[in-house]
């Protein structure tokens, strides 16, 4: 009886694995994430949006007391009240009614909107408006929403009358549901506490005002003069004061020359701090612009403002078919023209940071836009942080780790005090501002100054353990494993060595492994998950515990643990799966946080004291309908003799008595993410795992250890072997395997094909193929030269072109093309602005000369990676029947054989086969 008991079951198990299909190009839109969690600060109320990756987002709001839900179609950008009695949200109009209206192409007015939802709690009742742009309510207001709207319905009656109605703003009161409205407003926002609005008002081309309005009483409390510019007042953290700028140019062009204003709240007055005649302390040509953004410091005694040099009115007299359009490249040059292209906008808007005494008085900080100045303390401390590289900065052209001087600059008078002169990481200060904290590059350890004595001391030396990147295989500087931050006090810094967190003193440098040792006992990586939100106060509390993630080096499990600052450690998870996204309620222990691993999407999960979870979200439950997969670890050992570690994924039912084709992807280690979940997705440049698998490949990736000046050969060693390795299993089809990589994966593509012809067929995306040509080109998304990435960053060839010619050339694919046996796909697109595009074209152009089987597909207008949805799709299906052609014998489809003709482009794809 329970032999047929058992084989009825098994029967049952097989039908239904039976049932399951492969994935194909049809599944894409519906495949769901997680987003925009948000968790109240007593923790009682989660939102969160579930987003498939085309269509309907749908928001989530959670009664964490009951459990009970409520479900917004096409929700998003929730926020919960302090005090938990309502969320606000917004709502988007249908998916398909934007599509819709982007065929008919509707007018930017004329699309649909938004609308805006109240949900009160715990009663679930919404109510909503419509046609909202956005809305506003304070930090921890809990009094009042404000927002913009253009149905005219919510304005009354007897203002409807004027069809002049501006942009009007609607102010909600929360608590009485009346609303008030306000014409022509521009910007506006709230301060901390939700009981002030500033706004601005714009009635036509030049007639502009700045104006505060109190939630209580429900008028405007203070207005400025109308101006034809002011911008949109700051108000301090205290909402007892706010600032705003003011001019009355006219030109459409050039700078406006700003006069700076400071509202008092309180007594309802303005004053006028500086205007563009005070010329003190400012450099010719300087002064304040639209651009200044002034700001308070955290506790209202300081205030700051960015400074720059006028822009001149476009000069209206040249004409442009008669003016010379050029860019001179000068050899001193801080930045290269490209880089001046690209950052065109943003050179017009950077300004040098200002103190503004509250009499008026400026003090410039820095004149240099590669001074880097942050603020200490938020603001409070009486000193800013330089770090300048303004000297440096031709010689960032190769150079990652140029000398930088870091200084102190005090506020009062700009005078400046020299921390150091280094090559260092950067500089950390503690949370009030009495010490500093870097990693000098060349020392390989942690360094800590003293503000008041003015004095250096090693914080490192006197220990055992290594603090800087021991595995980094770069043939530059090794940079630190990291920091995890500073005591509320200034007592304690954090910081990593490879496996555990250490707190070393600021009064007597002794150092505390907050994690005793474990972490180097057990080859456990502990890390701190800093959950603190960007309102809290900065700084780790003497009694905080202290969240920690747990990552075991051998297993690849994950998890996370807890300690405190006398070394209390204790682990609470050690799983096969991945936690992220850690986010902890401000007044309670409770967290919200995403947890999933290859098989199990990333679903939210609660907890409270960290002691057990539960499970909120059940995300793409139609992948059980699917062919899925396994993942484990695989390991080998390189021709050279390291052992390597990389990832297997598996077909479901995996069957050992089968012969499996494989596909080999890699990028630099990936190992470590053996508890990755991979959303099925269409391809941005690479095979997505899942959908390989699901249709009868094994998938390996790899890990890859460099050795200087050898990238190439490195390569092979790794990924070659691996192959090698993998292929003495009999379920390994060895006569049909590929390999497939995007970037500094296609280049090693490209060479690996000159080298070896074990693989049946390959994919390069966006590859290097001639170094020597690449070496002195230009990443133009960045405008920045490629040299660096050749001397001292990913290519790793650690030397100069003229003093290491002959590894350039070793390096480079393009000259060993003619030993080539290997079919090969190349994507490079058009605007790739990190690899030159004419480097997929050179190593095309030679396979072409050469009679080699090559394909060149080239997204018109796309970047590095595929940005269009649309071109990632079709992507993804040439992908597949690329491979499928090569790998499994299907027919080869049209594309391949016959090509797409021009004058039939974007109308025919040939994905037919022959």
């Amino acid at each position: 009886m329970k032999s047929a008991i058992l084989s009825v079951l098994c029967l049952a198990t097989l039908t239904v694995q039976a049932q399951k299909k492969p994935l194909d190009h049809t599944v894409y839109d519906q495949w769901q994430s997680i987003g925009n969690t948000v968790l109240s600060p007593k923790g009682n109320v989660l939102t969160y949006e579930i987003c498939p990756q085309e269509g309907d987002t749908t928001l989530i709001v959670r009664n964490n007391r009951n459990g009970r839900q409520l479900e917004i179609p096409r929700g998003c950008r929730a926020r919960i009240l302090d005090n938990e009695e309502a969320v606000i949200c917004m709502i988007k109009p249908f998916f398909k009614d934007i599509r819709e209206a982007k065929i008919k192409k509707t007018k930017a007015d004329n699309m649909p909107k938004d609308s805006l939802a109240i949900i009160s709690l715990p009663s679930f009742n919404v109510r909503k408006f419509a046609a909202v742009k956005s809305f506003q309510l304070g930090l921890r207001g809990t009094k009042a929403v404000a927002f913009l709207s253009s149905d005219t319905i919510l304005i009354p009656k007897k203002e409807r009358k004027d069809k002049d109605f501006g942009s009007p703003l609607l102010i909600y009161n929360l608590q009485g549901g009346h609303i008030d409205t306000l014409r022509h407003v521009a910007e506006y926002t709230f301060d901390r506490e939700g009981k002030l609005m500033a706004y601005t008002l714009k009635e036509g081309k030049n007639r502009q005002m700045a104006a505060i309005y109190d939630v209580n009483s429900r008028q405007n409390i203070l207005q400025s003069d109308t101006m034809a510019f002011v911008s949109l007042p700051t108000f301090n953290k205290q909402g007892t004061e706010a600032l705003f700028l003011s001019a009355n140019d006219t030109l459409s062009s050039g700078s406006k020359h700003c006069s700076l204003w400071l509202a008092n709240i309180h007594n309802s007055t303005l004053k006028c701090l500086t205007t563009p005649e005070n010329r003190k302390n400012m450099p010719e040509g300087w002064g304040l612009t639209e651009n200044s953004s002034p700001q308070f410091s955290h506790n209202g005694q300081h205030i700051f403002t960015g400074i720059q040099p006028f822009q001149a009115p476009r000069d209206t007299t040249l004409v442009p078919f008669e003016t010379a359009e050029l860019d001179i490249w000068n050899y001193n040059a801080p930045e290269l023209p490209p880089m001046t292209k690209v950052n065109l906008k943003r050179d017009q808007k950077r300004t040098c940071l200002a103190s503004v005494d509250h009499d008026g008085t400026l003090h410039p900080l820095t004149t240099s836009f590669y001074d880097h100045l942050s603020l200490i303390d938020r603001g409070d401390a009486p000193l800013v942080l330089s770090t300048d590289m303004t000297a440096a900065m031709v010689s960032t052209q190769w150079d990652e780790q140029p000398i930088l001087t870091a200084s102190l600059v005090n506020i009062a008078n700009g005078t400046r005090t020299e921390v150091t002169k280094a090559r260092f990481e950067r500089v950390v200060p503690s949370t009030k501002g009495r010490f500093l904290a870097w990693f000098d590059l060349t020392r390989h350890h942690w360094m800590l100054y003293d503000v008041n004595r003015k004095t250096t001391r090693n914080l490192t030396e006197g220990l055992k353990e290594n603090f800087w990147n021991e595995e980094d295989d770069h043939p530059m500087l090794p940079e630190a494993y990291g920091i995890g931050g500073w005591t509320a006090d200034d007592k304690y810094l954090l910081l990593y060595d490879r496996y555990d967190i250490w707190a070393f003193s600021t009064t007597d440098g002794k150092a505390q492994c907050l994690t005793r040792g474990e972490g180097r006992k057990h080859q456990r990586t502990y890390r701190y998950i800093d959950t603190r939100s960007k309102d809290d106060d900065p700084g780790i509390l003497k009694e905080e515990k202290l969240l920690l993630s747990v990552f075991d080096n051998k297993t690849k499990e994950r998890g996370i643990s807890t300690t405190t600052l006398n070394g209390a450690l204790k682990d609470i998870t050690l799983e096969g799966y991945s936690q992220t996204s850690f986010m902890k309620a401000r007044e309670t222990d409770v967290y919200a946080y995403r947890r999933g691993n290859f098989q199990h999407p990333m679903d939210i999960y609660l907890t409270k004291g960290l002691r057990s979870s539960q499970q909120l979200s059940h995300i793409n439950p139609q992948q059980q309908d699917y062919l899925w997969g396994t993942a484990e670890l695989f390991h080998w050992n390189a021709y050279d003799g390291t052992l390597l570690d990389g990832l297997l994924y598996k077909p479901e039912n995996f069957d050992p008595e089968k012969k499996y084709p494989v596909m080999i992807y890699f990028y630099e280690k990936r190992s470590d993410n053996l508890y990755a979940y991979y959303p099925v997705a269409p391809s941005r440049s690479i095979i997505n795992i899942p959908f390989f698998v699901s249709r009868g490949y094994v998938v390996f990736v790899p890990d890859i250890v460099y050795r200087p000046g050898t990238p190439g050969e490195s390569a092979y060693n790794c990924i070659v072997s691996g192959a090698e390795a993998l292929a003495q299993n009999s379920w390994i089809d060895r006569e049909n395997m590929a390999i497939q990589g995007q970037s500094w994966g296609g280049y090693q593509v490209a060479y690996l094909i000159t080298r070896t012809n074990l693989f049946k067929a390959a994919g390069a995306g966006a590859p290097v193929s001639n170094m020597t040509s690449a070496y002195g080109g230009i990443r133009w998304e960045s405008g920045m030269s490629r040299q660096f990435q050749y001397e001292q960053s990913q290519s790793r060839i650690g030397r100069d072109l003229w003093h290491g010619i002959e590894l350039y050339m070793e390096n480079s694919p393009l000259f060993k093309l003619p030993e080539v046996q290997t079919p090969v796909l190349i994507m490079h697109n058009d605007n790739d602005g990190a690899v030159p595009w004419y480097q997929g074209i050179e190593m095309f152009m030679g396979l072409r000369r050469l009679g080699k089987p090559a394909w060149l597909l080239e997204y018109n207008n796309e970047a590095h990676n595929l940005k269009e949805r649309r071109n990632c799709k079709d992507l993804s299906i040439r992908l597949q029947q690329f491979f499928d052609h090569y790998l499994k014998g299907a027919p080869a489809p049209a594309w391949m054989t016959r090509g797409v003709p021009t004058l039939r482009k974007g109308q025919y794809f040939g994905f037919e086969t022959e």
